[in-house]
């Protein structure tokens, strides 16, 4: 029986570095491949799709451009599309690029300043085609991806909700096309390294209070220092890239002032499960997640996780079990439920069966098998 032939539409850079859809649609592919007879194309240019492909699946609509391109060529071709959207609000997020237009991060971000902020941010996207995620030529082409996909995956209902609100698309008529599809992660413990081997390795005390994602106004990194400045007891380990030096300058800053906090730009891929192992806890404070692949790592290796609330990410798919879940730019709360949770180590009961790569898999050849039948 011959190969059903896919491809997978992403931006030319999805590698550098590797995002959230980027992981998706690669460890998505490679399940794929193992269980179904299926042969999956990476694409990157969009000239590339043709008639040879039976579905053509597209990751990611904040790429707008490339994504519209992706679609245009499929549409054109008739083509049915299934689009990963990987969408949630990014209007707290947003308020980011009023700080790096003056290059100056404040110690921290409070609610008042976030709100008055991302009024601005709102308002601005009425007339304005950036930024992005909240412009009114993103909600354009958010309701044309809509209109010529075949079927959307989102990854949770919540993320579903919030892009149709966005949108501004009430049509019950256009529900049928959204299909959940989990995200999944999948560490292997016998990579693990000995305790022993593990701190001689990295040079950091052990009790660390760990969060693994890129340094960036997103990820919130200046709260959670700032709620910790009088624990300096307490280390932070922060693991991942630099993405803005501005807002890392600020960030080394606060940690130098507050000392016991360690940043480690690279980790080797088999380690990061050891970073998860002896860890005290994960703390994520992101202002948006859809839905924090770092924070099912950290789950599935019995980590206690920290999240932000229900407006940054999708709890009540992924982490409605969480005994730790705080409002980001409330400082005291912070504290107080990070200690909390540091002291208790309360872990998260989470069925991993339903957010691993198989089951996202098999969730996502549902939707290509509807697509085939017809």
């Amino acid at each position: 029986m011959e190969k059903i032939k896919i491809a997978y539409c992403n931006r030319p850079s999805y590698d550098n570095p590797l995002g959230g859809d980027a992981v998706q649609m690669l460890k998505t592919k490679e399940e794929l491949e193992k269980l179904y007879n299926i042969q999956i194309d990476i694409i990157t240019d969009p000239s590339l799709i043709t008639k040879d492909y039976s579905i053509v699946h597209v990751f990611n609509f904040l790429t707008y451009k490339i994504t519209d391109a992706f679609i245009r060529r499929a549409y054109s071709l008739h083509i049915p599309i299934v689009s990963s959207c990987i969408y949630w609000d990014y209007s707290y997020a947003g308020t980011g690029i009023f700080f790096e237009a003056i290059k100056h991060y404040p110690d921290f971000i409070s609610s008042d300043r976030i709100h008055f902020l991302r009024s601005i941010l709102l308002s601005l996207g009425k007339i304005l085609p950036k930024p992005v995620g909240t412009s009114f030529i993103f909600r354009k082409y958010l309701r044309k991806f809509i209109q010529y996909s075949t079927y959307i995956a989102p990854n949770s209902q919540e993320e579903c909700d919030l892009l149709l609100k966005f949108a501004g698309i009430n049509d019950c008529h256009i529900k049928h096309k959204f299909q959940v599809v989990y995200n999944g992660v999948q560490l292997e413990k016998k990579n693990i390294i000995s305790k022993k081997d593990f701190f001689s390795k990295y040079n950091i005390p052990e009790g660390y209070i760990l969060q693994v994602g890129r340094i960036e106004y997103l990820k919130n990194q200046l709260n959670l220092l700032y709620a910790l400045k009088d624990h300096p007891q307490i280390p932070i380990v922060f693991v991942g890239q630099v993405q803005s030096k501005s807002y890392y300058d600020k960030i080394l800053k606060l940690a130098q002032k507050r000392g016991n906090v360690y940043f480690i730009n690279k980790v080797d891929h088999e380690d990061i499960a050891s970073f998860y192992q002896y860890a005290a806890l994960h703390v994520l404070l992101s202002l948006r997640e859809s839905p924090g692949l770092v924070n099912l790592e950290a789950a599935s290796l019995s980590c206690p996780i920290v999240l932000s609330d229900k407006r940054f990410i999708p709890i009540d798919t992924y982490f409605k079990n969480t005994s730790y879940v705080v409002d980001p730019f409330d400082i005291s709360l912070i504290e107080k439920i990070v200690l909390k949770a540091y002291l208790e180590r309360e872990t998260t009961n989470i069925d991993m069966n339903n957010f691993s790569w198989n089951n996202v898999a098999i969730q996502t050849h549902q939707i290509y098998k509807k697509i085939l039948k017809k």
